[in-house]
């Protein structure tokens, strides 16, 4: 695959859907340069993701999803997705929310949460694009260099969203933070079981376009 084709791939949706979410901050949009930091640090635990994924065999694990669903055995792929999958993902893209943006940034509505939680998850969609893409052609290139980020910024969005809304009405975050992870990693590792199969690939797009409506109605509500 040429590289400029690979790198206009990952950048040019990666900036399409910045663009979307700081355009729905409008009201009280948070500075562009945290929402760039916030997507640099998703891209680069993206790459320690990819770092633990590749430890997983030490553990008796495959060391992706990919080996999964080659495999075929359908079972399997719904315990990696919603045991592997899912919780690994969501976290590392937590930790960055947790460690640097949580403790650095003035977070005040839950709609914040969101916009910094899908900033965060578009870096590290675009670090996972780098391993997808050239193994795809066509429509499913496309469409995967499109929606992935939308994708994974949807299932942190529902952290994004619990911790701050947590914060702003002084109840537990870290009870918040618990109940997110666990919803979007269940969220993220059904999505991904449905991906796999023809006869459910319909669900998985209809599970995102609810989840999608149901957060823009969150930031526009406000």
């Amino acid at each position: 695959m040429v590289l400029w084709k690979l790198a206009a791939s990952i950048i040019a949706p990666a900036i399409f859907w910045l663009a979307y979410f700081y355009y729905k901050d409008r009201r009280q949009p948070e500075p562009l340069i945290n929402l760039l930091a916030a997507f640099l640090l998703g891209f680069f635990f993206g790459f320690l993701c990819f770092i633990t994924y590749r430890q997983l065999p030490l553990i008796g694990l495959p060391a992706g999803f990919n080996l999964v669903v080659a495999r075929g055995n359908f079972s399997h792929i719904a315990l990696y997705s919603l045991g592997v999958v899912g919780p690994l993902e969501e976290f590392f893209k937590f930790l960055p929310f947790a460690l640097f943006i949580l403790k650095n940034y003035d977070l005040d509505e839950p709609a914040d949460g969101v916009v910094y939680a899908a900033s965060l998850a578009i870096g590290f969609a675009s670090f996972e694009n780098l391993g997808y893409l050239p193994l795809m052609s066509g429509a499913a290139y496309f469409g995967r260099a499109l929606v992935s980020p939308l994708t994974h910024s949807i299932f942190s969005s529902i952290w994004g969203y619990l911790v701050i809304r947590a914060r702003t009405r002084g109840r537990s975050e870290v009870l918040a933070a618990l109940l997110g992870l666990f919803l979007a990693a269940l969220i993220h590792g059904l999505f991904n079981i449905l991906t796999v199969s023809n006869s459910l690939r319909i669900y998985s797009a209809l599970l995102i376009l609810c989840l999608w409506l149901m957060f823009i109605y969150l930031l526009e509500r406000r």
